[in-house]
């Protein structure tokens, strides 16, 4: 066999090797990984945010085989058919979330509409749009980064020690004075994922976003908590600290989230310039259950005394949350204890006097059903909370990843516009 026929055959079969793959890759744009589960939760994480690679790598090796098949074209025209077929067709399904992209946008357009009004946009100072991104989405900027203002970040800042762990915080803020930014010092504690049993902060809290909004002049607490060390989830992530794993529930989770509301009161805020006045909570996954938790139970009187009562929350921002507490991460279960339950489920807490809540969710997560955050969002705004939930179609869980995405581009937009917005409202 000679040297070309060897290329050849190798090209062929790492082709129909990439097809194979981008079949798969489309399989779980659909679906997620709640069927299949296993390794294929994480790999979900992944799929949204390639899709547009795949798409490209899926189409170049349909047109290599066309080409190495293209001697047989004549004699065999069903083969070389079927492959145009084949190709075009797991392509075609890999542009989804692409394709998807104005949907994406109309959908959060309505969404804003309902809880800002009909003019809502114009509500925003032409000098503080100069600091936004301009569209929500950019196919060209796809393949570029997202340009960002200089921040300082400081690491590894200890908040609390005791129960055997010790937690820390990363702070991002900006190099400008936040009074000549739009976020004009406005707090944002933003919560790790994990499944309340692993991760934290840093890599594994999304640093690009808290990055991009240091630079329009928010001050971002990325903080720890302690974590459950005697719960066990497929998806753990890699490399958690060893340092706050203890014996706790989210009960003890929410009040080392409230430890560090008194200190950022008492210390924090005046070392970095923040305004105690305009605080928002952020988190993802099991972070954003913590988040809304803080956000909508600040007020709560199961909740009075663990928070801060000097700092004014303006808004609450869940990525792909749940909408409550597994009862056996709580101290005791539902039956025998339901004023405890319901002090940890989101819209139970939740009450006209709360912020405005803006959710992140794609339709094919595998680990947070769309059809129970659609289901929050509706129990959110029956208690007189204003809600804008973005849906972004074939997106898995954690896709939130690669700002420059279309998924990316479109969350920085409407994120930036909701943080303004609610700056202003008493």
């Amino acid at each position: 066999m000679n040297k070309l026929i060897i290329v050849k055959v190798t090209l062929g079969f790492l082709s129909i090797l990439v097809l194979i793959v981008g079949a798969f890759w489309a399989y779980l744009l659909f679906f997620g990984g709640r069927v299949l589960r296993g390794i294929t939760i994480v790999i979900e994480e992944f799929v949204a945010q390639s899709s547009v690679l795949m798409l490209a790598l899926c189409i170049t090796v349909t047109i290599l085989l066309l080409k190495l098949l293209a001697s047989r074209r004549a004699k065999h025209p069903k083969q070389y058919y079927t492959i145009i077929l084949i190709g075009l067709t797991i392509s075609g399904l890999n542009a989804g979330s692409l394709l998807a992209t104005p949907y994406t946008i109309i959908n959060a357009d309505l969404e804003f509409e309902d809880a800002f009004g009909p003019n809502w946009e114009s509500s925003i100072p032409p000098d503080v749009l100069n600091y936004f991104l301009p569209t929500p989405y950019f196919f060209s900027s796809h393949f570029l980064s997202i340009p960002e203002q200089a921040i300082n970040l400081e690491t590894d800042i200890l908040f609390y020690e005791g129960e055997n762990i010790t937690l820390y915080f990363d702070v991002y803020t900006p190099v400008k004075p936040a009074s000549q930014l739009p976020g004009n010092g406005s707090i944002i504690i933003n919560l790790h994922p994990g499944a309340w049993m692993s991760g934290g902060k840093g890599t594994w809290n999304m640093i690009s976003t808290s990055k991009y909004l240091a630079g329009q002049g928010y001050v971002v607490f990325d903080i720890e908590y302690g974590l459950i060390d005697w719960f066990e989830y497929g998806a753990e992530a890699p490399d958690t600290p060893e340092y706050v794993m203890g014996n706790f529930t989210i009960e003890d989770q929410i009040r080392h989230i409230g430890i560090f509301t008194n200190r950022c009161e008492s210390e924090f805020a005046a070392t970095y310039g923040a305004n105690l006045n305009s605080v928002y909570f952020m988190g993802r996954s099991a972070g954003a259950h913590l988040a809304g938790v803080a956000g909508l139970g600040y007020n709560y009187d199961y909740h009075n005394t663990t928070f801060s009562s000097n700092m004014v929350i303006k808004g609450v921002i869940p990525l792909y949350p749940p909408s409550a507490a597994p009862e056996l991460l709580l101290k005791e279960n539902r039956s025998t204890n339901p004023d405890l339950y319901d002090a940890y489920d989101l819209v139970h807490l939740a009450d006209a006097l709360d912020p405005s809540v803006l959710i992140f969710q794609g339709t094919s997560d595998g680990q947070v059903r769309i059809e129970e955050v659609m289901a929050l969002e509706t129990g959110l705004e029956s208690k007189g909370v204003d809600c804008c939930l973005l849906k972004f179609p074939f997106a898995g869980h954690a896709n939130d990843f690669v700002l420059s995405t279309n998924i990316g581009q479109v969350w920085i937009y409407y994120l930036e516009r909701f943080l303004y917005l609610t700056q202003n409202i008493s």
